[in-house]
């Protein structure tokens, strides 16, 4: 009853995944993999195509560098899908989602949630267990990490990925689990041991393609922002303070990458008419002194 769409470039790890998936899932799948190695698609073009062969009510959209750790996994997930108002059902994901540019994460700690398993460097796995309550086996969120969720079928037909935005492989998970989340849906973060995953890879947040995609997302949707859960007590001076400390970041780490000029002086003049703080002015001319002068 889950048909589970993958955007490959490694035979290698497809297969693993496929094997994964015929040992732990526990209910009737079929497995839509398009090999992206010729094609080169933006994923969201692929997560389209592969959701229009889609014959199943549920779909799964995952990378392929994961392992899924629990058995029967299926049953949990279809259960919960089922609910009239569940959105998109993840690993990782965020509370809120301020009016600024960012990644996932909002610079909020009480915010993130997440119960996985992550390969860093040199080997290593960790469990990044953050927020998360184990009497809660699902825990709302507004927007969710790409590495795998799942949604109904007759969600994602009334919205798809966007296509006109996202022409790479960046920001598709933050833009479709927003606009399920302004459809008054409830987005979910999985928390429970029936649901383990492993991922692989850390994502890229410092090439030209994840600011420029960013900076798009963030004009998309900023008439909107701030959102954020109900359950989530947070005051309007905190939200601007992890809205000011995201977006120094973003500047910062823009004017040290090798964007294109034009990109960094769109950055720049974003953030020097935007009122925020004194300290966080500060900290924005020191970044701007720093590029002018090592640029």
């Amino acid at each position: 009853m889950v048909s589970i769409i993958i955007c490959s470039v490694s035979p290698h790890l497809l297969k693993d995944l496929q094997q994964n998936i015929a040992q732990t899932i526990g209910v009737e799948y079929e497995i839509i993999a398009i090999d992206n190695r010729e094609k080169h698609w933006p994923i969201a073009k692929v997560y389209n195509y592969g959701a229009q062969q889609a014959k199943y009510p549920y779909l799964f959209f995952v990378h392929e560098d994961i392992r899924l750790l629990s058995d029967k996994w299926g049953e949990l997930i279809i259960s919960k899908l089922a609910e009239p108002d569940c959105g998109v059902v993840g690993f990782v994901g965020d509370k809120a989602r301020f009016s600024c540019c960012s990644g996932w994460y909002q610079y909020c700690d009480m915010s993130k949630i997440s119960y996985f398993y992550q390969r860093i460097k040199e080997g290593k796995t960790l469990f990044l267990v953050e927020n998360a309550d184990l009497n809660q086996p699902f825990q709302e969120v507004i927007t969710l990490d790409g590495l795998g969720f799942f949604v109904r079928t007759e969600i994602w037909k009334k919205y798809p990925f966007d296509e006109n935005l996202l022409t790479g492989f960046h920001c598709y998970d933050i833009d479709f689990s927003l606009q399920i989340a302004f459809a008054n849906y409830k987005n979910y973060v999985c928390c429970s041991n029936q649901m383990l995953i492993e991922h692989f890879s850390q994502g890229n947040f410092s090439d030209a393609s994840w600011f420029s995609t960013t900076l798009r997302l963030h004009e998309k949707w900023k008439h909107l922002l701030p959102m954020k859960t109900s359950d989530l007590n947070i005051s309007d001076k905190k939200i601007r303070k992890c809205e000011e400390l995201a977006s120094y970041d973003f500047l910062k780490r823009i004017l040290r990458s090798s964007c294109d000029i034009l990109l960094k002086r769109k950055v720049l003049k974003m953030f020097l008419w935007r009122p925020f703080s004194w300290k966080h002015l500060k900290n924005s001319i020191s970044a701007i002194i720093k590029y002018m002068r090592y640029a």
